[in-house]
């Protein structure tokens, strides 16, 4: 049985990377760079299951500890430049966010590298307070308290927009210029590479009069002149109006949900692991993360949708990348199946 699951997983891994090296090769700039952490990640979780395949343990525990180092590397780099972007922009109490991770990275390492086995602790006095159990309960607790704040506001927010909007006109606007919303640097191809996005003006007509509207949001591309996106308008002051679609309480909506269903995850896995399932014959945590994947890879979708006029121009811009958010939702709709209908795996 065991063997099964190790080929699966070797064959699993090795369609990823086949996936991952031709995005790696069509490819530039930052996201480029991303990637490489994850091929690396999974070329050693394929050589250790290979290992375990042929009984190899030891030699198994050499590449896990390998894939541990790599990814906690990775995990690191980014935090070190996320907190570098927030120190640049002065944004100190988004700074606050990263806390939890540094804390959790901290963990791992510790935990991984410099901890001890349990045969070797001494037996003394147990502490009232574990800090190695504290600190994963601190980190879900500060995922959830983040994104159920950002679901909070985005959704107080769109409520509001929509009763005021209620009786608003519908018409469509036209992209026609835009300005610089944020900018970062980078070192790339041997030299500094800019990475903008931009806040888009669009105008439209009421009554042979013009007005414009901005988007309250960062944009990665430029439309082509004469885009187009439709637009709500007060009738009795048409220079009052919103943009249908994606707008900034739209993310904030994306970024709460996501955290919240993330920090869900490892809630359903305490419960599991106190034996609340036990009974239900179907496998909880697999079915949630099927559901979880596929409203990710529609949101995803959804998000870059409500920027363009159509379907087809979100398409357009994405280009191969749409393969991401479609991967997501073809393995949440796989995962959600498998689990729902196939006997849960003691």
């Amino acid at each position: 049985m065991k063997k099964s699951i190790y080929i699966s997983q070797i064959i699993r891994n090795l369609m990823i990377i086949t996936f991952l090296f031709w995005v790696f090769l069509n490819n530039s700039g930052l996201m480029k760079y991303m990637i490489i952490p994850f091929i690396i990640c999974l070329i050693l979780s394929t050589i250790k299951n290979i290992c375990l395949l042929i009984d190899k343990d030891r030699y198994a525990n050499i590449f896990n500890r390998l894939y541990a180092f790599v990814f906690l590397l990775f995990v690191f780099g980014f935090l070190i430049f996320w907190s570098y972007l927030v120190i640049k922009n002065n944004n100190y109490a988004t700074l606050l966010f990263t806390i939890p991770f540094w804390t959790a990275e901290i963990y791992f390492i510790r935990k991984y590298f410099f901890g001890k086995s349990e045969k070797t602790l001494p037996n003394k006095t147990k502490l009232k307070f574990n800090i190695m159990i504290i600190i994963p309960y601190f980190l879900v607790i500060t995922v959830l308290t983040i994104g159920i704040f950002c679901l909070f506001i985005g959704i107080k927010d769109t409520y509001y927009m929509n009763k005021i909007t209620k009786n608003y006109l519908t018409t469509i606007a036209y992209f026609k210029d835009y300005e610089i919303f944020d900018s970062y640097e980078e070192w790339e191809n041997n030299r500094t590479q800019t990475h903008t996005t931009y806040r888009l003006t669009y105008t439209y007509k009421v009554d042979n009069k013009e007005y414009s509207i901005k988007t309250d949001y960062g944009n990665g591309y430029i439309p082509d002149i004469n885009s187009t996106r439709e637009i709500k308008y007060n009738p009795d002051n048409p220079s009052e109006s919103v943009l249908v679609g994606m707008n900034r309480n739209n993310g904030l909506i994306y970024f709460g949900a996501f955290f919240t269903l993330g920090g869900m995850v490892f809630v359903l896995i305490f419960l599991q692991a106190k034996g609340i399932f036990d009974k239900i014959k179907i496998d909880v945590i697999g079915t949630y993360i099927g559901i979880i994947f596929t409203i990710i890879g529609i949101g995803m979708i959804l998000l870059q949708n409500g920027m363009t006029s159509s379907f087809m121009e979100t398409v357009k811009i994405m280009k191969f990348w749409i393969l991401i958010p479609v991967m997501f939702i073809v393995v949440g709709i796989l995962l959600t199946i498998r689990s729902l209908f196939l006997q849960k795996e003691k």
